[in-house]
């Protein structure tokens, strides 16, 4: 080609490569942009409380509710901005209303029950919202990378307890009596495995929480034959005895613990225990004077805003989670490591009920407290006291040949069962005491020692579901009840 032609040629090119470019043509000239983060909302943060407005839980979506409305107006007084959607997860539809939500409601606080929060899992909406569900445990996985927990597990009860007793009143061997259902296993089977970490023994019996004339020998397995343990004035290998089993059995057992010398024993109770005791009185509660249970609620240790009457642990909870879920400053749901960042940068605040943190991997950790058994019900315990208590109990008289249960009176001197725990229209294969939904345990439950002839064994207890709890419809200041699913 001629050089005049290829001079002519040249501008050519150049103004089709240009349109090309203007037109939108897409070529490799360097890396896109990253889309704009997105912008705070001048409404302030948007948190969403998935509760039930209508039907047998209603008053307890009341509750937690209130909690919200009221840390709102607190932060308003101080000009804190922040948007409360309420959307009812009792209805059919409601992740059809809270799909449509705008983009930044993007904190969603419950729901509370288990078969409803598997309806979001199963809708892909953990994907596009930050979920703190108000339930004691999540399934295996899911906890810190799909969603996260806003609520106290059984985990969290044994390590209160162990850090009480072991590190408050440097006791180091434990003991456990414990139904043999699924509840009690799983309680136990936490125990041993948080003793394990700290090269501690569980010495352990099950007993039959359906044959009531087989416990007292069941217990005798624990303790020894003849003689006391050293300077301890026991007759048992341990000095604390964990009894993972509602306050009305509790009631049952402790004769046939005093007779065998358990009153020098530090007795471990379970958040159960909470629903015998709140609000009641306690016979011959020098019974119980080394008794101890971990609960989330402290009203001595709340803020000024949950003294007022009628402010329980689910009034607190709402309260918490409005104040929390606006800290996190979320406009758009990021991945799950910058969640659990901002669930750790968030939990550094005044709490109402018992602290959470959540560690790197996203898992929620409550710091609950400890609280002993007197006369009046319940009150919060310290070491320093419990061993003083524990130093002046007297000797054990001898033990008898009495069973444990050696007639009706007893039984017939405690209140109903209905009026004892909120723990009404128990599951099928369910025993009566067993309020706490199954959680999924993030490691195997070590299999319990073999049990006495007779006793029936966790296998023999048909399966509960984890979606299926049971509670009453009245809100409890109990924060470890599960919640049923309306029949």
């Amino acid at each position: 080609m001629p050089s005049y032609r290829r001079n002519m040629c040249l501008p050519i090119l150049f103004c089709l490569l240009l349109a090309a470019l203007l037109g939108g043509c897409a070529l490799p000239l360097g890396p896109k942009p990253s889309p704009k983060p997105p912008q705070p909302s001048p409404a302030g943060p948007c948190v969403v409380l998935a509760l039930p407005s209508t039907g047998q839980l209603a008053a307890i979506g009341g509750k937690i509710t209130k909690g919200a409305r009221l840390a709102q107006s607190e932060m308003a007084l101080k000009g804190q901005k922040m948007r409360l959607q309420m959307i009812d997860s009792g209805a059919p539809d409601w992740l059809q209303k809270l799909d449509a939500l705008p983009a930044e409601c993007v904190v969603v606080g419950g729901p509370l029950q288990g078969r409803v929060f598997a309806q979001a899992r199963t809708s892909h909406n953990l994907d596009k919202r930050a979920f703190f569900a108000f339930v004691p445990s999540l399934e295996q996985q899911d906890e810190g990378v799909r969603a996260w927990r806003f609520f106290p597990s059984p985990q969290d009860q044994v390590d209160a307890l162990v850090n009480f007793i072991s590190d408050g009143m440097h006791i180091q061997t434990y003991g456990a009596f414990y139904p043999a259902d699924m509840y009690g296993t799983r309680m136990v089977g936490l125990l041993e495995q948080k003793l394990a970490a700290r090269n501690l023994v569980l010495q352990k019996a099950a007993y039959n929480p359906g044959d009531r004339a087989s416990w007292d020998s069941a217990l005798a397995s624990l303790f020894q034959a003849g003689g006391e343990n050293g300077n301890t004035g026991l007759r048992t290998a341990f000095e604390a005895l964990f009894l993972p089993d509602s306050w009305r059995n509790m009631q049952l057992l402790s004769p046939s613990l005093q007779r065998k010398g358990g009153n020098r024993l530090m007795l471990l109770g379970t958040a159960l225990w909470e629903q015998g005791l709140s609000g009641k009185t306690v016979p011959q509660a020098h019974r119980y004077a080394l008794a101890v249970f971990p609960g989330a609620w402290n009203p001595m240790q709340a803020p000024k805003a949950l003294r007022a009457p009628g402010v329980d642990l689910w009034v607190a909870l709402g309260y918490d989670f409005a104040r929390f879920g606006a800290s996190l400053n979320l406009y758009a749901r990021p991945d799950s490591k910058e969640v659990s960042a901002a669930a750790r940068r968030a939990s550094r605040m005044l709490w109402g009920m018992a602290p959470i943190s959540w560690d790197e991997a996203g898992i929620a950790h409550q710091k609950l407290y400890v609280f002993k058994v007197t006369a009046s019900g319940m009150k919060p315990a310290n070491p320093s006291d419990m061993q003083l208590s524990r130093t002046n109990a007297q000797p054990a008289p001898e033990a008898e040949s009495q069973p444990l249960v050696d007639d009706a009176s007893r039984e017939a001197s405690l209140p109903p069962e209905g009026q004892e725990a909120p723990a009404s229209l128990p599951q099928p294969g369910q025993s009566t005491h067993e309020s706490l939904p199954q959680p999924m345990p993030t490691q195997p439950v070590p299999a319990p020692q073999a049990l006495p002839q007779g006793v029936m064994t966790p296998q023999h207890v048909p399966p509960t579901p984890v979606s299926a709890p049971i509670m009453r419809s009245s809100p409890r200041p109990s924060y470890k009840l599960s919640l049923p699913d309306p029949q």
